[in-house]
């Protein structure tokens, strides 16, 4: 029932009755806001019918930060499911359709990228997933890391079994399965 931002640029002579390709770009971590912005290359998708599409899935900070609490902790799933209902959203409203839709995500949202992949394989025909954290859970078990105590704020400490049992729900790595990728 929670409405996701989407913002969306593509060509101005795009038809509406036909399903384009579409990079749909996440990253929802650290309440950071992902902002819309002039891109060279993302100029040069546009110019070969692409549509470009940013999905403010809940732990970023576009919502405030009420938004970001939604998306962190114990809440992070809802980042993975805001991302695939804007995917779609996209698909049911004629943007775009499965085997035209790319998801792109880096570092934490490379995160988000492992656990769609997992959670919806089906959903996308590539999935780029650029300096992902997808090994969440033994990352976030070893202390000796320079940032893993640090990243106990936005993804809890795992040695508490309530963080341990949902990280280890979500975490990419812990949750490949045999299926069609």
């Amino acid at each position: 029932g929670v409405e996701i931002p989407i913002s969306m640029v593509y060509k101005k002579t795009r038809s509406e009755n036909k399903p384009s390709p579409l990079l749909l770009y996440g990253y929802g971590a650290y309440e950071h806001v992902i902002e819309a912005s002039f891109s060279t290359t993302r100029l040069a998708l546009l110019e070969r019918g692409m549509i470009y599409a940013i999905a403010h899935v809940r732990g970023g900070g576009e919502g405030g930060r009420e938004w970001y609490e939604q998306g962190k902790f114990l809440n992070k799933k809802n980042s993975f499911t805001d991302f695939i209902t804007c995917a779609e959203y996209l698909i049911k409203n004629n943007f775009t359709e499965t085997d035209k839709l790319v998801a792109v995500g880096r570092s934490a949202g490379g995160l988000l990228m492992g656990a769609v992949a997992n959670l919806r394989p089906d959903l996308f025909h590539t999935i780029v997933a650029d300096v992902p954290f997808v090994d969440v859970l033994n990352t976030m078990l070893d202390p000796t890391l320079p940032l893993t105590t640090l990243e106990y704020g936005e993804w809890g400490n795992p040695t508490d079994k309530t963080f341990y049992n949902y990280i280890a729900s979500y975490s990419p790595y812990d949750n490949v399965t045999a299926k069609n990728y």
